[in-house]
């Protein structure tokens, strides 16, 4: 009965740490945590639902296209059946990069340089593209709603640059400097005119949306973020996050994502 008791009151102990610490939580960097939870949850609920639907269907019409050849099927059936399967086949593939994409990393249990690390060559072997990273003075110890940040804007910054720099090169700095997380992401491609970033309304919002939600993302943990560009001259983003203001919220959440 005592040692029903000491256990008890353990639990109740870190039950009732756990919930100070998250009410001490500030509500933006709460809400990173939540959504990089959710994203997870929504990626696992994709993988067991849609993604196993489409491979039972793909096996299933293997099986038929097998049936099928032993028989005199019209040569146009053939085909048509060979275009399903072939669609299957890429839309599995397109899914399972995009899951590949948002699935979040082990923010928590990984110091910030292998998070970004793994981000890069993860990158490279999805692109064929070459990417420069660089990292000097980063705090092993990085608050989560600062590496969910880090890693996302990174991610978005380099998908942006695969597809609109016309260029397979890119040159990425992470370091640490003055209680400051900071990042920098650059190339020399074909670059463009930014939007504005201070509320005037965007006609092209839905083209820079990606931009506009790297922005937000850095202003909610009360950062500064600068994109430089201009046509013909490259791009670069710098992101500066401070540590000093974070909850000391990490210990708190146990084993989620």
């Amino acid at each position: 009965m005592c040692g029903f008791s000491i256990v008890r009151h353990s639990q109740v102990a870190r039950t009732k740490r756990t919930q100070d610490e998250l009410n001490s939580e500030l509500p933006s960097h709460r809400i990173l945590s939540v959504t990089e939870e959710e994203l997870a949850r929504i990626v696992l609920d994709i993988h067991d639902g849609p993604v196993q639907y489409l491979f039972s269907a793909l096996s299933l019409l293997t099986g038929v296209q097998n049936d099928l050849a032993e028989t005199d099927v019209r040569a146009d059936v053939a085909a048509r059946l060979a275009q399903v399967g072939m669609l299957l086949e890429s839309s599995l593939y397109e899914i399972k990069y995009f899951l590949g994409t948002f699935r979040p990393p082990e923010f928590r249990r990984r110091k910030l340089v292998s998070i970004i690390e793994g981000l890069v060559v993860q990158h490279e072997e999805w692109t064929g593209s070459t990417v420069h990273l660089e990292t000097d003075s980063v705090p092993d110890e990085v608050p989560l709603a600062v590496k969910i940040a880090v890693y996302r804007v990174l991610q978005e910054a380099l998908s942006n640059a695969n597809r609109h720099a016309g260029v397979a090169e890119h040159w990425v700095r992470l370091w640490g400097e003055a209680g400051n997380v900071c990042l920098e992401v650059a190339d020399d491609g074909r670059g463009f005119d930014p939007p504005a970033f201070d509320g005037t309304p965007d006609a092209q919002f839905v083209d820079h949306i990606g931009l506009h939600g790297m922005h937000d993302r850095v202003a909610l943990l009360n950062g500064t973020f600068k994109l430089e560009s201009s046509p013909g001259l490259g791009t670069k983003v710098t992101v500066s996050l401070p540590l000093q203001q974070q909850a000391s919220v990490d210990a708190g959440d146990g084993d989620a994502p």
